[in-house]
């Protein structure tokens, strides 16, 4: 294979990049708050599709480096179950509660809740399939 990733596709198939790769964009923070806003507990295992941080070995002004992390199909089938409960309300929610109002909160609920949407469904189908997933924040 001529690729990074671990798939259950042959060397000889094409594999489609969302098929492995969920690029949350920027919306991986939100979804950190998200993830943990009041009614949640911080280990709440959702967190696990975004859990830890960029850093910045030069500074802030210079750049970071990504984050990656791995969940094992197991935890990949408990994050889907998790993720499967959450949807476009509860980030609305979530941006009331932090005092956000204004114009962009509807451009923001849409943002996060269109990558909310995504990562449902590609967890879901991973999982499905008994896969683990490689996750990138940054």
């Amino acid at each position: 294979m001529n690729d990074t990733f671990s798939t259950s596709a042959s060397a000889s198939e094409e594999c489609d990049p969302e098929d492995r790769w969920l690029d949350l964009d920027k919306s991986w923070r939100e979804f950190q708050r998200l993830l943990t806003w009041s009614h949640r507990v911080p280990a709440d295992t959702g967190f696990d599709l975004v859990r830890g941080d960029v850093t910045y070995p030069e500074g802030y002004e210079n750049g970071y480096l990504c984050h990656y992390g791995i969940l094992t199909p197991e935890e990949a089938e408990v994050v889907a179950r998790e993720l499967a409960h959450i949807d476009k309300v509860d980030v609305l929610a979530m941006y009331v509660e932090n005092g956000r109002v204004g114009d962009r909160l509807r451009e923001d609920v849409s943002y996060v809740g269109y990558h909310l949407e995504r990562a449902k469904e590609f967890v879901s189908r991973r999982a499905a399939a008994g896969e683990g997933i490689v996750y990138r924040i940054g």
